[in-house]
């Protein structure tokens, strides 16, 4: 996304940590101290930062409550996807409506044989445009569904990614 939409006024950082909510958060912290690296932008703090998290299922991560505490508390944004990141994936193709569990999510988009590997890469040129607003169709339509459940845990299947790309499209 940060390639394809050449944002002029938005810094988009993938970080090293992956994984383990907690640590994602607290990477996410040191970042936030630190200046931007780009040039132009030197010595500014971020206006926003973001995390993007697996709630994971059928057993959610053990650090998840932790980590939406610290990020609540140093003003990081969460983007949630539950089961995982695939069920974002899997709303730029379909409509997703039926519990999952991180496995299944997986095997959903495996087997669409046309934009992901079983390394888990896929290829973001199918996730723009028409697809892309399919998604955030979707993911708005399983929000209000969930409307009123207090946990990301207890949203199956749901997803706020959504939020966080329509604002970087709204910078764009």
């Amino acid at each position: 996304m940060k390639r394809r939409q050449r944002f002029s006024n938005v810094s988009i950082e993938v970080g090293s940590q992956h994984g383990e909510p907690y640590k994602l958060v607290r990477a996410a912290q040191k970042r936030m101290g630190s200046a931007h690296r780009r040039r132009r932008d030197q010595g500014d703090r971020y206006n926003e930062v973001w995390c993007v998290i697996d709630v994971e299922a059928p057993r959610p991560h053990d650090s998840l409550d932790e980590a939406m505490g610290l990020a609540r508390d140093c003003g990081i944004h969460i983007a949630y996807a539950n089961p995982c990141f695939e069920l974002w994936l899997l709303l730029h193709r379909d409509d997703v409506s039926g519990y999952l569990d991180t496995n299944a999510a997986i095997e959903k988009m495996k087997g669409l044989k046309c934009c992901y590997t079983g390394k888990k890469d896929f290829d973001p040129a199918h996730f723009f445009g028409d697809p892309q607003r399919q998604a955030i169709r979707r993911a708005e339509r399983l929000a209000e569904r969930y409307r009123g459940v207090a946990h990301p845990r207890d949203r199956n299947p749901w997803t706020d990614i959504h939020v966080l790309v329509r604002g970087l499209l709204d910078q764009a």
